[in-house]
């Protein structure tokens, strides 16, 4: 089983969106997939089209002692089995981080060890609290969406400032930083996308095309497989050659050919 956190310090970079149609397209591909929401907004429940709820507290919560089994819901996917949150999280990291002895951080690593699935997809708030610790030590992995702007690529480096602070609890490495809202007609996004592979070389994967059906498959409670197959998001743009460059299919493909080998 490989565990994947996706995860950047700052908002607003589609990291959900990237989460959930992560998950969906792994599952699509016969992975036995489990997708985590670790964020008090609880938008994995929306973007799926769930009623919200809150297994995440009752799974995490001290001495609840639910158990991973009893906190997963289907999605109504085949494969794609979801642990929702809702804002009783915020007290779940209140209740956490209350907790004086040294095996908090690994609450989660340890409830994780109960899994029986190929990948598990962590979904994790745009901040440094005790629920991104827990996501950080129980992955193999962090995926990393960011826009392609300044302030985004800055959440970039924090959170790899970030990972290498946690690096005595945790084997977890950066698997790949996802460049999100592409616009090819903007300098700005070919400017800073430059930046990144200048910075990180191989880590930087194609970037995902911005595209307005990212934001209509959510208010539709669809993934972008279900909603837009063949929409740019998903399939990315072609480039001078004719080939096909970026979108999710291809972060799917990356996922399963350099971190689930």
């Amino acid at each position: 089983m490989v565990v994947l956190a996706v995860v950047n310090q700052k908002g607003g970079v589609g990291k959900t969106v990237t989460a959930v149609n992560l998950a969906h397209g792994l599952a699509l591909h016969g992975f036995r997939t489990l997708l985590v929401d670790l964020d008090p907004q609880g938008n994995v429940a929306d973007c799926l089209g769930m009623p919200a709820g809150n297994e995440l507290y009752r799974l995490l919560f001290p001495g609840n002692g639910l158990s991973l089994k009893e906190s997963i819901t289907p999605s109504g996917r085949e494969d794609l089995d979801v642990v929702r949150s809702d804002k009783s999280s915020a007290s779940l990291k209140l209740a956490i981080g209350a907790l004086a002895d040294r095996p908090r951080e690994y609450i989660l690593d340890d409830v994780l060890r109960e899994a029986h699935y190929d990948v598990v997809v962590l979904d994790c708030a745009p901040s440094v609290d005790i629920l991104h610790t827990l996501a950080v030590v129980a992955a193999h992995y962090v995926l990393i969406p960011t826009r392609l702007d300044q302030l985004a690529v800055k959440g970039v480096r924090d959170m790899l400032v970030t990972l290498r602070s946690l690096a005595r609890i945790t084997t977890c490495e950066l698997g790949a930083i996802i460049p999100t809202f592409y616009d090819r007609t903007t300098n700005e996004s070919y400017l800073q996308l430059k930046h990144l592979a200048e910075t990180f070389h191989e880590y930087v994967w194609p970037p995902v095309p911005q595209d307005v059906v990212c934001r209509e498959s959510t208010r539709y409670g669809k993934t972008l497989w279900e909603y837009g197959p063949s929409t740019r998001a998903l399939v990315g743009y072609t480039d001078r050659s004719g080939r096909l460059i970026g979108g999710y299919q291809q972060v799917v493909k990356r996922v399963e050919e350099v971190l689930l080998r």
